[in-house]
Order: C-alpha cells, then structure tokens, then sequence
C-alpha cells in the first residue's frame, strides 16, 4: 500500500512540476501514474547505473552532481512517455532538471505527511510462550 501511495505522490509531484515549470506538458492523471512509475523504473536502472559510473564527480561534488543525473533520468522519462503516446513531455535538460528536483519535492513533503513511521516498518513477531 505505501508504495502505491508513493507512486501516487510521484504523480501529484509531477502535475505540480508541470504547473510550475515551462516546458514540461502532462496529460491525464492516470498517464502522470504510469509515468510515475516508468520514471521509478528509470531510476532504479539507469540512475543506479549513472551514479554508479560516475562516482568520481558525485563523490567531488559532495553529492551535487547526482540532481544533474536525476535531471537526466527526468528528462529521458520525458522522451520515452512522449514515444509511447502518453501525454508527458519534458523539452530539454533545465526543465528536465527543475522538474525533478520539484517533483522530489513535493513527492517527499506528501510522503512525509501521510506515511506514518509505524506503516513503513512491520511490527516485530512476538515470541510465543509454551506452557506446560
């Protein structure tokens, strides 16, 4: 259930990002989820993948140069949802960037709102007590 709940998040970070930002278009809400959960995808695979290859200038950055890869990774989201007839599209790098960085945003201040602590982590099993 939260991880649906985040994927949701992702969609409400994304209309907010295209009401923010010129150059990144939406279409319907139920195109924004599938492309909340393609972008979630990407990062797990690509982004992973880059941050991996390019641990040198993240690693000198203090971590900067990870918003550039996410801006990437928004931007390539962008790209692939045009080309299979979604209604998102992301028109160069800097709103590519922004837009990520907006979406994260509001995806972890939703996050943080309504996902409780206690929902994320399962109760611990409690010993059984054998009585003779």
């Amino acid at each position: 259930m939260t991880l649906l709940l985040r994927f949701f998040f992702s969609a409400i970070g994304l209309l907010v990002a295209s009401a923010l930002l010129k150059g990144i278009t939406t279409g319907s809400f139920l195109d924004l989820l599938v492309v909340a959960v393609l972008l979630g995808a990407l990062n797990t695979t690509v982004g992973s993948l880059l941050k991996a290859l390019a641990f040198l200038p993240v690693a000198c950055s203090f971590g900067c140069f990870s918003l550039v890869i996410n801006g990437l990774v928004f931007w390539l989201a962008g790209t692939l949802s045009a080309n299979l007839g979604l209604g998102f599209r992301v028109e160069g790098f800097w709103p590519g960037f922004f837009g990520a960085l907006v979406t994260s945003v509001v995806a972890s201040v939703l996050g943080a709102i309504f996902i409780s602590k206690d929902r994320q982590r399962p109760e611990p099993p409690r010993p059984i007590k054998i009585i003779n």
